[in-house]
């Protein structure tokens, strides 16, 4: 049945699919990208007119979430196939109906740092507030940067705090060299160099089909190519991301001025990421000494036992299994 075997799918070849691209190849997976549109635009989801706030009034939940999906672009649900529209229906359901901000060509810059050993180790957890996930959610998708991922990863991140104490988890493919007149165009002409360096190739003219489930789990997922269709197994899930869109603004104005890291970032339990520049390299803190033996607490003892790339998980969300079985 399956054509080609990968640990993960990656659907859309902009600046957040060739970001989680070379991180999964780094974490020493494989990989295929295809610049394709997760959804082919429906007539009666996709007027040709875009629609004034007026024209929504009265229209049912499930019909504005729709539309809405279809605004930002790269999170569309409206396949052929009633199950995968199901599942992203289910990811998406809660986030509101803000429209794509491209932001004029800047990418997302945060100023971060890494925690101490003391907050890291010896403070009690941090609060966990779910309701938090649903904004950050709602940034990623109406960022041209952002990504969804069916899988929880394995690849290790860094938690750092956020200059107004926001926690993230950040985790750098690579320092970029930066000016403040340069834009998204600089950014996709570095991770292209980049994506070449690790033999990423990009599977182009293609459409996303659907998601192919085994027994309420994702198994792979099929595209349509030129020449016919392409299913593609994953050992690790798929990865949805914004397709390849017009990088020309603030390409490249100015010269170099400071160096940045170019990091994958989320949150504690989302599915959500986006690609952002950080001012400081995400570094773990230095575990404490154990004072009975002396010696260094072993790091990941749990991790140190798996392999690369096992133990991901890629269940249905809303009523299918959760993503711990």
């Amino acid at each position: 049945m399956w054509d080609l075997e990968v640990d993960i799918a990656v659907i859309g070849a902009g600046i957040g699919g060739l970001a989680n691209a070379i991180a999964a190849v780094d974490a020493g997976g494989e990989v295929l990208v295809a610049n394709a549109v997760p959804g082919t635009p429906a007539p009666s989801i996709a007027p040709a007119v875009p629609e004034t706030p007026a024209a929504l009034t009265g229209l049912s939940p499930i019909a504005l979430r729709e539309r809405v999906a279809t605004a930002r672009g790269w999170l569309r649900r409206d396949t052929l196939d009633l199950e995968t529209n199901e599942y992203l229906a289910a990811v998406g359901e809660d986030i509101t109906d803000s429209a794509i901000d491209r932001g004029n060509g800047a990418v997302p810059r945060r100023n971060a740092r890494n925690l101490s050993t003391e907050e890291a180790f010896r403070r009690p957890v941090e609060t966990f507030v779910g309701a938090r996930l649903t904004g950050w959610a709602e940034q990623c998708v109406a960022s041209p940067y952002g990504l969804l991922y069916t899988s929880m990863r394995d690849w290790r991140s860094t938690t750092m705090k956020s200059a107004n104490g926001e926690s993230i988890e950040a985790l750098s493919i690579g320092a970029i060299d930066w000016a403040d007149g340069f834009g998204d165009g600089a950014l996709r002409q570095w991770l292209t160099v980049e994506a070449l360096k690790r033999d990423i190739e990009v599977e182009a003219e293609t459409r996303f089909e659907r998601i192919v489930f085994e027994e309420g789990v994702i198994a792979g997922v099929v595209l349509s190519a030129e020449d016919g269709p392409l299913a593609v197994r994953t050992r690790a899930g798929i990865t949805f991301a914004p397709s390849d869109y017009d990088t020309g603004a603030g390409e490249h104005v100015g010269v170099p001025e400071e160096r940045l890291q170019v990091c994958l970032v989320g949150r504690t339990a989302s599915r959500f990421g986006r690609v952002e520049l950080l001012d400081t390299e995400p570094a773990a803190p230095p575990r404490p000494t154990c004072t009975g033996s002396r010696r260094q607490v072993r790091d990941g003892l749990h991790d140190a036992r798996q392999q690369a790339l096992e133990g991901w998980r890629c269940g249905k969300v809303h009523g299918y299994p959760p993503l711990a079985q």
